[in-house]
This record gives structure tokens, sequence and C-alpha cells, in this order.
């Protein structure tokens, strides 16, 4: 796997923190970013549904919970991949960066995100395989950290191309939008919530 100086970080964040992952401060700030994707997902019997950055799998989990879907997950840390195969018998995983998926053309119904977008090294060639692996009709649905204009400056400018975390860029929603509009997505929306910006696109 031929993976960036940011993915390396974050594949070594998340392989450390894979089994207490839950109950770790990112756990619990993660949690509100899942239940906005659980509420806004609309999943029916038989759908295909791809989680990237996918972790434990529990958001994977809860989501099959809601109809009966066949689900994929892929993250870059073995340590999560091992952690949700345990946990979510009923999912498939894999190690898998989220660029390239590893998917077929128009194979996916529904692609979830849930604050990984901003680990992301290629974000346009994200939304462009989004464009790709979804069926027509298909849908992403994106859960990020909202921060305001000056916490999100600091945060690209001063502290995330120092930090050792993985973390790339956080986007503001018209940033957010430009991505999946430049890999041909027309049919979007998206809002804020507390702190989580709320991004889906339809194809």
């Amino acid at each position: 796997m031929d993976v960036g100086k940011k993915t390396e970080q974050s594949q070594r964040v998340y392989d450390e923190m894979a089994w207490d992952y839950d109950s770790a401060p990112e756990g619990k700030y993660t949690r509100s970013h899942k239940e906005e994707i659980i509420k806004k997902a609309v999943l029916r019997e038989g759908d295909n549904i791809l989680d990237v950055a996918c972790g434990n799998g529990n958001l994977l989990g809860e989501l099959s919970k809601k109809a009966r879907v066949n689900a994929f997950g892929v993250d870059i840390s073995e340590n999560m991949i091992a952690a949700a195969r345990e946990r979510h018998p009923d999912c498939t995983f894999a190690v898998s960066p989220c660029t390239p998926l590893s998917f077929e053309n128009g194979s996916m119904d529904v692609i979830t995100v849930s604050c990984a977008f901003h680990h992301f090294e290629s974000p346009q060639a994200f939304a462009d395989e989004c464009m790709r692996v979804l069926k027509k009709d298909g849908r992403v649905f994106i859960a990020e950290p909202y921060f305001s204009p000056v916490v999100r400056w600091l945060a690209n400018m001063v502290v995330f191309p120092f930090s050792k975390t993985g973390d790339v860029r956080v986007y503001n929603q018209k940033e957010l939008r430009l991505f999946f509009e430049s890999a041909g997505f027309t049919d979007m929306e998206s809002y804020l919530t507390g702190t989580v910006l709320f991004f889906t696109a339809r194809k």
C-alpha cells in the first residue's frame, strides 16, 4: 500500500487506539458524527453500503440494524479492521486506503464517512471515487468536525502541518461541496448541527 506521510500517521495512531477506541476521548468525540449519519441515512433491504475509514465497525453495525443490507467497511488500520471483524461478523471488512476504492463501478447504494474526511490526503480523488462506485441515485453521507473560521485557519495553517495525528485539513461547507461538484454530483445538501458539519450528495 503506497501511502503518504499523513496517512502513515493516521495508520499508526489508530492502530494504537483500536481496542479502546469507544472509551477514548476520540471515540466519544466522534459519536455525534456517527449519530447524525445514522439518523439521516435512508437504507433499503438489500442495499450495498460502504463505510470508508470504518474504524472498529460500530457505525456499520448500527446502520445494519436499519435494514438488511450488504455491509462493507474499509480502513487503513489493521488493528481497527481486526476489532471490526470481531465485533461485527455479519459485515465484510478490508484493510484499504480511501483511494482507490477496490469496488466495481456502480456497485454501491450508500457510502458513509464519519469524522475521517479531514484525514484524506486526496479529497478530490475520493469524491471522484464516490461518483465511480455509487449506483445511479446512490448517496454519500459525510459527517465532519465543524470549526469556526478562525479555529479552522489555525488548525489548517498552524496545528495540522506539524501534528503527528494524521489530520490533513478541515473544510467548510463550500469547500466540501466543491469537491463533489467537481466529481459530477449536482444534488447536494449540507448543514451544521452543533459541532458537526453534515454533507450528503446523490449521484
